[in-house]
């Protein structure tokens, strides 16, 4: 696939002597691959804006930007924007501050040396660190509890199955057994600690379709990725797949596939302000509907944002449904694979689920949307908890609201959670 280099030579950076001496073949290949990179993830500018919080945003005429460097989308014509509805919500972003892309561009976050540096590698940047997939059975009864699961809610019997890696932790309201053509929900935002450079943790939306280990998948939400934006903020980030990430596609706009078509949202830039304990809440709500007319999945940000689309024949499964959707936190780390202590890298805000409102994270209204074309509730659904020691998930009502928040998070290591 374009845009993906190969690495022709394996070169550890860290290792910068060999013998007591600096291996200079080895940075010199180093520097060269990171220029090659540069040069095929940033796509020259109309405009450029450097923002107060160190991103570079160029503004990228729309007929160049990364998707159409994807070999299935070389005669791709844009699709016309999807209007979905009115609101009064206006979204800001901090490099607004410095100004605007004109019509015509789309604000593309520029891929800078030190960030392709601190990435665990430089031919797998903007990927996902590729991991064991193990599989998962969930069977969704209202008698039944298997492992994991918990706060069962439906009438019939639905096996799920779905991929689970040995190096990450997730916490999920989950749903299936049906053909989705839509989910939304709006995300509680926190700025979440993460213990170390290569580890990262998310509030999100999944949509997928396929075998556990070979799935389509579409993500969408907040995230603190170090090793992809080079910080610890808490950033708006997308992601896509067809195979569970082990050789095709990336997060945001760093490899060819989703089109964007807003000039106001950056994806990959950060979200501002961010929830509090006993203080404000905030949430950002995203949307993912299916457009089978343009043939296209679209992601609507804030209620009236259209950001853009993945066109369906990207994918496999999903160029016609998905037949999974998920609501939660995702934790990766590579040190769960070495046995030792759990990772201190915290899920949601940092608090169990049991803590509720104004301290836990939650998911608000998720829906999805079959073939009667109308948002529902999911039914049925399970929350899939399966290392509640370090974090936990807990679909709640209460007198505060008409309808359950799914609250989850955790710590990480703790007490109970070595």
């Amino acid at each position: 696939m374009k845009g993906i280099v190969p690495l022709a030579v394996l070169v550890v950076v860290s290792a910068g002597e060999v013998n007591g001496k600096r291996n200079i073949s080895s940075l010199k290949e180093t520097e060269e691959l990171v220029e090659q990179k540069l040069k095929i993830l940033n796509k020259p500018a109309v405009k450029s804006i450097k923002s107060e919080d160190g991103d570079i945003i160029d503004c990228v005429n729309i007929y160049k930007q990364p998707a159409f460097d994807h070999p299935l989308l070389k005669n791709h014509k844009i699709k016309v924007r999807l209007y979905y509805r009115n609101s009064s919500s206006v979204i800001y972003q901090l490099w607004h501050r410095k100004g605007s892309c004109p019509e015509g561009t789309v604000p593309i976050r520029r891929v800078q040396k030190h960030h392709l540096l601190n990435a665990p590698s430089i031919e797998r940047y903007g990927m996902k660190n590729y991991h064991e997939i193990t599989k998962q059975e969930i069977n969704l009864n209202g008698h039944t509890f298997a492992k994991g699961i918990e706060n069962y809610h439906s009438v019939s019997i639905y096996n799920i199955y779905f991929e689970s890696g040995n190096l990450k932790k997730s916490v999920a309201l989950i749903t299936s057994g049906y053909s989705y053509i839509g989910a939304k929900a709006n995300i509680n935002v926190w700025n979440p600690r993460v213990e170390a450079d290569d580890e990262y943790t998310t509030g999100q939306m999944w949509l997928r379709n396929g075998p556990y280990n070979n799935s389509d998948s579409i993500e969408l939400g907040w995230m603190v990725n170090p090793s992809v934006y080079g910080d610890r903020r808490t950033r708006l980030f997308t992601y896509w797949t067809v195979d569970s990430g082990k050789t095709l596609g990336c997060f945001d706009l760093l490899c060819p596939g989703f089109v964007q078509l807003s000039n106001e949202i950056a994806l990959g830039a950060p979200i501002e302000p961010v929830s509090t304990s006993r203080g404000p809440q905030y949430q950002i709500p995203v949307e993912v509907i299916k457009d089978n007319k343009n043939e296209a999945w679209w992601f609507i940000y804030a209620h009236n944002i259209t950001v853009g689309y993945w066109p369906a024949e990207i994918f496999r499964g999903m160029s016609r449904i998905a037949t999974l959707v998920e609501w939660g936190g995702d934790v990766y780390t590579p040190r769960l694979r070495s046995g030792g202590p759990h990772t201190a890298t915290a899920m949601g805000s940092g608090s169990f689920a049991n803590e509720h409102w104004g301290y836990s994270s939650f998911i608000q209204m998720p829906r999805i949307m079959d073939y009667s074309s109308t948002y529902k509730y999911p039914q049925p659904y399970g929350a899939y908890t399966p290392a509640r020691n370090c974090y936990s998930g807990e679909n709640y009502a209460s007198k505060l609201f008409t309808e359950p928040l799914f609250y989850f998070g955790g710590p990480g290591r703790n007490m109970y959670c070595p």
